[in-house]
């Protein structure tokens, strides 16, 4: 009876040792990204169950900030890391690490009942700044036209203000939507509104435009003539061990890349 208490107690001791030191690896950052991730994570943890993953999707800001301040492993992120974001890592320590896991369109978005189709980014800049108030301006029907933008820490955001905008501000009366799920939701339901999301968020209920007579795609953000092409990031402080190098492979490798088309955005590899 003693051996066998004994054995059951060293078998509980190790079976919580081993709960205690299951890897688990912290993500933080795009919404953008968010959707790919949560794929290839669940795919990455059916061959790997040993594996948790805790994941936040606040805004590519967010990750820069994780990283930065040590909270997170990955950082999502739709953006470059800006100087001062490099900074600071440097500042405390941290020597950043891109991983540029897939290409993205920025796509100005329509309601389907709107007959515009194309668009100019100079067009664009001006329906922004309010210059160009009434979809009949730009070939639609009479109408104002609704803005509809991201929030300002949204790396979606900034590719939109550095290449539309040309870093000049939007119009104050801009509605501010948290993610690119909620800025298709809010174009579907709303015939007079403009936005703009990633390739990924194209769906059925709302109309990409044609920009500068390029067509938003996955062979035009492969090849680069889309004028909104961007790419989407994860970052890393120093380089990646453990478990996190081997989910990053994971995501570079043909399986992984596999995903991130079936997402809808551009694989690199």
């Amino acid at each position: 009876m003693k051996k066998l208490l004994i054995a059951f107690v060293t078998l509980a001791v190790l079976s919580v040792s081993a709960l205690s030191f299951a890897a688990e690896i912290r993500v933080k950052g795009s919404t953008t990204v968010d959707p790919a991730m949560k794929k290839l994570v669940a795919a990455y943890q059916t061959a790997n169950p040993g594996v948790n993953f805790s994941i936040s999707a606040t805004g590519s800001g967010d990750g820069a900030k994780a990283i930065i301040n040590k909270t997170a492993d990955i950082g999502m992120m739709s953006r470059d890391m800006k100087s001062a974001e490099v900074e600071k890592c440097k500042a405390n320590g941290i020597e950043p690490v891109q991983f540029v896991i897939a290409l993205d369109c920025l796509v100005p978005i329509v309601h389907p009942s709107n007959p515009v189709s194309a668009v100019t980014t100079a067009q664009l800049k001006d329906i922004y700044q309010d210059k160009i108030r009434n979809w009949k301006d730009v070939g639609g029907s009479d109408g104002m036209i609704a803005l509809f933008s991201r929030e300002t820490n949204s790396g979606t955001y900034e590719v939109w203000h550095e290449k539309v905008m040309e870093k000049e501000d939007e119009f104050d009366l801009v509605s501010r939507m948290p993610s690119n799920a909620a800025m298709a939701a809010k174009i579907a339901g709303n015939s007079k509104g403009i936005g703009y999301v990633g390739l990924g968020f194209l769906n059925p209920k709302i109309k990409a435009l044609t920009v500068n007579g390029v067509v938003p795609s996955v062979a035009t953000g492969k090849d680069g003539s889309y004028p909104l092409s961007r790419g989407l990031n994860l970052y890393t402080g120093g380089q990646p061990t453990g478990e996190t190098a081997k989910f990053i492979d994971f995501v570079m490798s043909p399986a992984g890349q596999k995903i991130i088309a079936e997402v809808g955005f551009v694989p690199v590899n």
